[in-house]
Order: C-alpha cells, then structure tokens, then sequence
C-alpha cells in the first residue's frame, strides 16, 4: 500500500463494558491496518469489576482509559462515548476513520452520523454482533 494511502488519521473508540481486553491485541492489530492512530480511549465503570481488565491493557498499549464514576445507569458508558466521537470529530477534522470495537447495536445512529460526515467508520465486533451494527459502518471486522 502505498504511502499516501496509509497516513489516515484514526480515533480508536473502545466500549470496555461490551468488548472483553482479552481482545486488546486483536483490536490495535485491525486499527494499526487502517492508517496513523491519533488518538484511542477505552470506557468502563470505575467499580465493575468485569471492565477493570481494561486499564492494565490501557497501560499496556498506551490507551486513554476513561473511567465513569458513580453507580451503573442504563447506556451510561454508551452515552459518554457517543459525546466524545461527536466533541472529538468536530474538534478534529483532520480525523479520517473512526474505529469502533464494540458489538452493541446502540451505536448504530452515532455510526450513520459519523458517516455523514463523511468518515469511514471501521466496526470491530464479535460474533454476537447483530446485524444492524454490522451494516451500519463502511466496514465491520470481526475478531
């Protein structure tokens, strides 16, 4: 691939609560094939011990861990990660792709915004995936 092709700009967006850090590897392996990483955070509740996992492989692969307070509410990590695509791509126009590890079909409007905006949006899911999250992006890898 040539040069000019390979220096994207891409935001990684993990939704720790939906997408083990048994998959770190495997994620950064897919988003390092899209272009040049600018910037990547991973989410999760700061008490829930399923999500913990998620800031050692933070500190491992150089991931800003955003750690939400308070007790578990409904979408509150999905929520949070949707205002920070929106804050980042307004903020960021030089952002080309949107990488987004999760299998949660609530993403799927904040995934057709993004597109609208004209981003290439790259889903990294499981096999739990359903369909409408699968289709929603320019492309879904499943790890």
């Amino acid at each position: 691939m040539s040069q000019m092709n390979k220096k994207k700009n891409t935001a990684l967006f993990i939704d720790g609560e939906n997408i083990s850090c048994k998959k770190a590897e495997a994620i950064m392996d897919v988003v390092r094939q899209q272009g040049i990483l600018f910037s990547n955070r991973v989410y999760g509740l700061q008490n829930d011990n399923s999500t913990r996992g998620w800031s050692a492989k933070a500190r491992e692969y150089g991931i800003t861990d955003i750690r939400l307070f308070g007790g578990p509410a409904k979408n509150k990590v999905d929520r949070k990660m949707q205002k920070d695509m929106k804050k980042e791509i307004a903020q960021y126009k030089n952002v080309d792709i949107v990488c987004m590890a999760t299998s949660d079909k609530g993403y799927v409007e904040a995934i057709r915004q993004l597109r609208a905006c004209g981003k290439r949006v790259v889903v990294i899911g499981e096999g739990k995936a359903p369909d409408q999250l699968r289709n929603a992006g320019s492309r879904f890898i499943e790890i």
